[in-house]
């Protein structure tokens, strides 16, 4: 045996040592190292799907065990942890058919013997109808997760008895979770990944009558997976969020700040013709973003971003601090406004006394920490409107400023309490705020009931399911 295959029996060994301890984040670490610096054999693919398992994460770990069969279809300890995955998911016709692989597939007598016993037992199971598959409804969403929207929605529609899964192809630090993840960018060489998300489409096409897309991604990368799910009779939604949509050139006929991440509009436009070819309902926030989308969807349906209110409950000492925190939490600095807000900091704390956090490249666990000691939250000064930054913070009793445009002013409601800024005068708005600081608890106030009539998860999951309804009675 060489040093390499030393070096990799040495990591297997490690990783599976600290799974049968559950120091997960440290076998995730070495999974990591594997994966970057290692071919990925069978085992890979088995440590990974344990890893998932071990975290109650079992969709994750039929994505982990399918992709590793996709490779490998003739490894019998694949087929057998996937008959175990199938089983504990109530996919029983698929653990039959996993389990008679590994049968197959092994010289064992005892493994064969076990088999023989839970193929037995899954029968007996199968016999009895599947809680999942009696539902009506089986919503998957994909591909990338904004502001933690897909698993909100995931959650609401669960709570409403809605069988509902979310499917991530890319990471991003922020470190929200989803039922299946796939990191697209590890394999961005792979001459055939396209290829194999078109497998992973039709594999996935039977398990879920409803896909709801954000973002302008689908299954695929070429959008061939639309064709497909449509010729199934498949129900298909795209939610769109923002700089996938916004032509820089109507947005600045709506607000003079406006600013955009693509300034290659024939590309927007290109994009949305092609999935609205295909796609006939559409999902957006607000009033500004109906307004990119309007003439390429058939049906575009406004639902506002949505938060679990029970995640973000505001503090019950309203009481400043002796000097007050204001925080800013910039995804993208030139959108948000970051330099005028970094100006107007550094121009008003000569004569005010506060202190100033830029909130960046945190995990949204470890930012929420941070807002919660807030006083004050500034957003954007750009697009006009209010993000999810600002409804977290908002339910939470957190006063925000954000730029707010009169056309956004006009179509939001009229108890909108967020103190609107832009480039222009962010300097003065913001020193109105630090001189009249005891007007903030009331606006905080104000704030939380705005997010509770608009904002919730449970009413707006409602709307969605409502809408869900009546498309699938079209079908």
């Amino acid at each position: 045996m060489n040093d390499y295959e030393n070096d990799t029996n040495k990591l297997k060994n490690n990783i599976r040592h600290l799974l049968q301890l559950k120091e997960l984040d440290q076998a995730k670490t070495l999974l990591d190292k594997y994966e970057n610096t290692m071919p990925q054999e069978p085992e890979f693919y088995v440590l990974r799907a344990l890893l998932s398992i071990q975290s109650g994460h079992y969709d994750d770990a039929w994505l982990w065990l399918w992709r590793g069969i996709e490779k490998y279809p003739d490894h019998t300890d694949l087929h057998f942890h996937m008959g175990f995955v199938c089983e504990c998911l109530n996919k029983y016709q698929d653990t039959l058919l996993h389990y008679r692989y590994t049968k197959n597939l092994t010289n064992d007598k005892n493994l064969k013997d076990k088999m023989d016993i839970k193929i037995s037992e899954v029968h007996a199971k199968l016999k009895e109808s599947s809680a999942d598959e009696a539902k009506p409804l089986r919503v998957l969403q994909g591909t990338m997760e904004i502001a933690n929207q897909m698993n909100v929605l995931s959650k609401g529609l669960q709570s409403l008895g809605i069988l509902s899964k979310t499917l991530s192809y890319y990471d991003f630090y922020l470190g929200y979770s989803s039922d299946y993840t796939w990191n697209l960018a590890k394999e961005q060489n792979d001459k055939n990944l396209n290829a194999r998300l078109k497998k992973l489409t039709n594999k996935l096409m039977s398990q879920y009558n409803i896909f709801h897309f954000h973002f302008g991604t689908t299954l695929t990368l070429d959008g061939s997976d639309l064709e497909i799910l449509n010729r199934a009779n498949k129900s298909l939604f795209m939610q769109h969020w923002g700089s996938e949509v916004r032509f820089y050139s109507q947005a600045r006929k709506l607000n003079p700040y406006a600013k955009a991440k693509v300034m290659n509009e024939e590309s927007i436009k290109y994009r949305l013709e092609r999935l609205s070819k295909h796609i006939r309902h559409c999902f957006v926030a607000d009033r500004e973003l109906h307004e990119y989308v309007k003439n390429f969807y058939e049906n575009v349906y406004i639902i506002p971003s949505m938060i679990d209110l029970s995640m973000y409950q505001p503090e019950e000492n309203t009481t400043l601090h002796p000097k007050p925190l204001i925080v800013h939490a910039p995804t993208s600095q030139e959108i948000k406004g970051t330099k005028y807000i970094l100006q107007a900091v550094e121009h008003l704390k000569s004569h005010y006394e506060f202190d100033f956090q830029l909130v960046h490249g945190m995990s949204h666990k470890e930012a929420m920490e941070i807002y919660r000691k807030a006083d004050i939250i500034i957003d954007q000064l750009h697009i006009g409107s209010y993000g999810l930054f600002a409804v977290e913070c908002m339910a939470m009793g957190k006063p925000v400023i954000c730029w707010i445009s009169d056309y956004m002013r006009d179509n939001y409601p009229e108890d909108l309490p967020i103190i609107s800024a832009n480039p222009d005068n962010v300097v003065n708005k913001l020193e109105y705020v630090l001189q009249n600081q005891d007007m903030l608890p009331e606006i905080g106030r104000q704030g939380r009931k705005y997010v509770e009539r608009y904002h919730d998860m449970l009413t707006n999951s409602k709307e969605i399911l409502r809408i869900y309804e009546a498309v699938e009675s079209l079908s």
